[in-house]
């Protein structure tokens, strides 16, 4: 059975609720995924699967890890020193140990390091709850710890779990710095790809023979939510990456309900949001929806660029410098406000102009048109 995470969250937390260890998934959000398609809970790494586009855990898994965090058994008498690092290392004693400097600051009990003086009777109880919420494996290790008066104390049994828990990190970043086709060394992030159960590494020889280049085939198809179900995106290879990169998503005009094209994770983000007409092919693309094409216009997100790369804007007559920041944000009602700042005032000089909206749509047919003409 699929579990979403907040239904993962509420499972593990109940199966766990009265054990050792308790253990929480409500850190978990799709940004999780970007970086990864598991997440630590304890020291086993829990497996996230796209299914109908969304992130969804497997219930047996949950079952799984929650009987595993169940078994752990922590004895009277089995606190030992945390060994805190306060400096800047990759490790779970640094990470503990930053936020108890964060929450002894924000409490204004003390400014550490580790071993400083606290007021008589403080436990670690007095801490903020925005440090004692954080979690690292799932877990959440400052309701386990206790000041000792002299040094930070954490279960044996518990430490023991944490350090367990970076060695399989480890081991996972490590599967991450090579292709999962043919084992060559990665660039993770530059080929990192989708796939319909989650991230993958794949090199731009073997994303090739994975996905084939699409051609085209359904301009002017109408998109519709079941369509990636019978056609799925990560068949073909991302249509705007320079080197071969699977696909996961149909990228579509939302104003004509129109396919564009197949784009992977980091180009269909892109897609939403400003600069996008500035990378190469991006006009092309957007031009694939026959409507867009048809009305010589653009969906309204990009109009900004357009009136960025089209306008001349007369300078403030009080500023002979050349501007320190320029942005341009389209309005409610069609029309884009350029926003400009000179900081070589003081104070820091500040102006704007509006472009109206019927100058708005000229300039974006114009810069369609020079785009068809140039032979889109």
């Amino acid at each position: 059975m699929w579990l979403s995470p907040q239904a993962a969250h509420q499972r593990l937390a109940d199966l766990t609720h009265h054990t050792a260890v308790p253990a929480y998934l409500d850190h978990v959000n799709r940004y999780t995924f970007a970086a990864a398609s598991h997440v630590l809970v304890g020291d086993l790494a829990v497996p996230c699967y796209k299914h109908r586009q969304r992130w969804r855990f497997l219930d047996r898994d949950i079952q799984e890890v929650g009987r595993r965090l169940a078994g752990l058994r922590v004895g009277p008498g089995e606190l030992i020193d945390a060994c805190l690092d306060f400096n800047e290392s990759r490790t779970w004693r640094a990470s503990v140990g930053r936020w108890i400097s964060e929450g002894l600051y924000e409490s204004k009990l003390a400014q550490p390091p580790g071993n400083a003086v606290l007021p008589q009777g403080f436990t670690g109880r007095q801490l903020p709850e925005s440090v004692t919420r954080q979690t690292i494996a799932s877990t959440r290790p400052l309701p386990l710890m206790t000041w000792s008066g002299k040094v930070w104390l954490i279960p044996r049994t518990y430490a023991a779990l944490l350090d367990r828990a970076e060695v399989v990190e480890a081991g996972l970043v490590k599967q991450g710095e090579v292709c999962s086709g043919c084992g060559a060394p990665a660039d993770r992030e530059q080929w990192r790809s989708s796939s319909a159960a989650g991230f993958i590494v794949l090199c731009p020889p073997c994303a090739a023979q994975v996905s084939r280049s699409y051609t085209g085939h359904l301009r002017g198809r109408r998109y519709a939510k079941s369509f990636p179900n019978y056609s799925p995106a990560d068949d073909f290879l991302c249509k705007m990456c320079p080197e071969p990169r699977r696909a996961l998503y149909w990228d579509h005009c939302h104003v004509h309900e129109l396919i564009r094209g197949p784009l992977c994770v980091q180009c269909n983000n892109a897609e939403g949001g400003a600069g996008f007409i500035d990378r190469p092919g991006a006009v092309e693309h957007l031009l694939q929806c026959t409507g867009c094409r048809t009305q010589r216009t653009l969906p309204s997100q990009h109009h900004a660029d357009v009136v960025r790369r089209l306008s001349s804007f007369k300078p403030h007559k009080a500023c002979t410098h050349e501007l320190s920041r320029q942005w341009f944000r389209v309005q409610d009602d069609g029309s884009v406000l350029a926003l400009f700042c000179c900081n070589r005032h003081q104070p820091d000089l500040d102006w704007s102009v509006t472009v109206g909206a019927e100058e708005v749509r000229a300039l974006v047919r114009r810069f369609v048109d020079e785009a068809l003409d140039s032979g889109l």
